[in-house]
């Protein structure tokens, strides 16, 4: 198959803004606007950290106009629409596509338990049953609510095996969340908050078959992918290189996937056939907007690195003398081009959003329109977290 001629970085930056709606060039609102988003992503990242909204708020707020916290929170544990589950990471996906997880969840299975064997946990299995009863007897539970067996004391994992035995039975799916509190997540089990029809659902494809679904499947998280390993392949049965070229020439042979080249980088990229469309130029203003460390668009940095000449890393995890920038640190795109990066200061329900450092890219040409539409965006940022409720996801 003839894959589309060779792109211009220009080209490929341009694909990529379309594709996210970056630049709003579709009518993104309200809770139809984040199923949207769904409908194209497919996954979006969850993190817990809370500094200026959550990761999955914030890739949501870059793409839809009036988007608020209370609109995820809805689809999540009011509609359950929406579920939290393993895909990359822990991510946020549709409902309906939860049977097709099942083999993931079998994936990650294994590994949990090769962690409650490292942590000589492995006694949480004993109490399953136990945790089931309590759960039937007393409905949607939280770790606080629940106390069996104490744990070793150690640095990671849980403290309690009643934890350990909720998160367990949660990863393979037996148990999902019903709500959550801020950080607490309250379980019940799956069949009380999925319809029956859905869990019904059986996933009788080859192993073949349900790797080439998941491959393109993950080509359109993010819109277009390098066939390199990196964090856009992260995750179970991706990462490994042979599964994942394999599936990567079947997809192209059946036309499923579209192979296509970036001037100046020698990996062949890939897009999904019918996202084509999105090559197109899109009727719609330059405007500006502060995008999540975790955004489907930054998922494989060297990637971005590549097409973007934007060096980004997160650096929540690193030692502060080792920092370059900050903390949590936000970058800011411009039209088609990551012009710059900022650190928030923590934000809370009340307060005035402020920055505390900001950071030009090396050799931005700043005009008087980008700099008006920063500063837009900056307004629209603070707009978003004024009027969102903190509904806690």
């Amino acid at each position: 198959m003839i894959g589309q001629p060779k792109l211009s970085k220009e080209q490929a930056r341009s694909f990529l803004i379309n594709y996210h709606n970056l630049n709003w060039a579709e009518d993104f609102s309200g809770t139809d606007g984040v199923m949207k988003c769904f409908d194209r992503l497919n996954s979006i990242q969850f993190d817990p950290l809370d500094v200026v909204s959550r990761n999955a708020e914030l890739v949501l707020q870059a793409r839809i106009r009036d988007y608020r916290q209370e609109f995820l929170y809805d689809l999540l544990y009011k509609q359950h629409v929406l579920y939290d589950g393993v895909d990359k990471e822990m991510c946020i996906y549709r409902s309906s596509e939860f049977p097709y997880f099942q083999r993931v969840r079998m994936a990650v299975r294994q590994s949990v338990m090769r962690t409650l064997s490292y942590r000589g946990q492995t006694d949480v299995l004993d109490i399953l049953d136990e945790v089931r009863a309590f759960i039937r007897e007393n409905g949607a539970t939280g770790s606080k609510d629940l106390s069996i067996g104490e744990s070793r004391e150690s640095r990671w994992g849980h403290k309690k095996l009643s934890s350990a035995a909720l998160d367990y039975l949660y990863n393979i799916g037996e148990l999902s969340l019903r709500y959550k509190k801020n950080v607490n997540k309250f379980y019940d089990f799956t069949e009380n908050i999925l319809p029956a029809e859905l869990l019904a659902r059986k996933d009788d494809r080859s192993q073949d078959e349900y790797i080439d679904w998941y491959v393109k499947r993950r080509i359109r998280s993010i819109g277009l992918l390098w066939s390199k390993r990196g964090g856009g392949w992260q995750g179970q049965f991706l990462s490994d290189r042979e599964t994942r070229e394999a599936s990567l020439k079947r997809l192209e042979e059946t036309g499923e996937i579209i192979r296509t080249e970036i001037e100046g980088i020698k990996e062949p990229f890939f897009m999904a056939a019918e996202d084509q469309r999105f090559l197109a130029e899109k009727k719609a203003e330059k405007r500006a907007c502060f995008l999540a460390p975790l955004d489907n668009l930054l998922w494989d940095r060297e990637m971005v690195s590549r097409v973007f000449d934007f060096d980004y890393r997160w650096e929540v995890y690193t030692p502060v003398v080792k920092r370059k920038y900050g903390y949590y640190v936000l970058p800011v795109l411009y039209g088609n081009q990551l012009v710059a990066r900022f650190e928030p200061e923590i934000y809370r329900k009340g307060d005035t959003f402020t920055i505390k450092s900001w950071w030009w890219e090396d050799g931005i040409d700043k005009t008087k329109d980008m700099e008006e539409k920063v500063e837009a965006a900056k307004l629209q940022f603070g707009d978003y977290l004024a009027k969102s409720e903190q509904a806690g996801i």
